[in-house]
C-alpha cells in the first residue's frame, strides 16, 4: 500500500519542481528618435565590448552592429556584423545577440510588441 502511494505521489512531486521560463515576445524600437538611438547604441557597445560602435540598417526589431572600419593598411576584413533581436521579457526591453543568445537590457528604451 505504501509503495502504491509513492507511485501516485512521485509524478506530482516532480512536476511541482519544474519552473516556467519567461516568455520573450518579439518587439521593436524606434531608432528615428535620437534619445532611443543613443540609448540603444550605448547598450550594444557594452554588449560587444567596444567604446564606440556604428549601427547598420535596422527595421527596429533586428539591429545590426557593424564591424569596425578597415585600417589604413588593410585591404579586407573577415569581421562580420553582429545582429541583435529586440524582445520584451517581463516588461523589460532586451537585445538578444543572435549568435550567442545572450540578452542585454536596454535601459531607457521603450519597446513595442512587434505586429505580425
Amino acid at each position: 500500500m505504501v509503495l502504491r502511494s509513492y507511485i501516485l505521489i512521485l509524478p506530482l512531486a516532480l512536476t511541482a519542481c519544474q519552473s516556467t521560463a519567461a516568455v520573450r515576445a518579439p518587439a521593436t524600437v524606434d531608432l528615428s528618435d535620437p534619445t532611443t538611438k543613443t540609448a540603444v547604441t550605448s547598450a550594444l557597445a557594452q554588449a560587444v565590448g567596444k567604446a564606440r560602435i556604428e549601427l547598420g540598417a535596422s527595421d527596429g526589431s533586428t539591429i545590426t552592429v557593424l564591424p569596425p572600419p578597415l585600417g589604413p593598411h588593410e585591404s579586407h576584413s573577415t569581421a562580420q556584423p553582429i545582429r541583435f533581436d529586440i524582445v520584451i521579457e517581463d516588461g523589460v526591453c532586451l537585445a538578444v545577440r543572435r549568435d550567442t543568445q545572450q540578452a542585454w537590457p536596454l535601459p531607457g528604451v521603450t519597446c513595442r510588441p512587434k505586429s505580425t
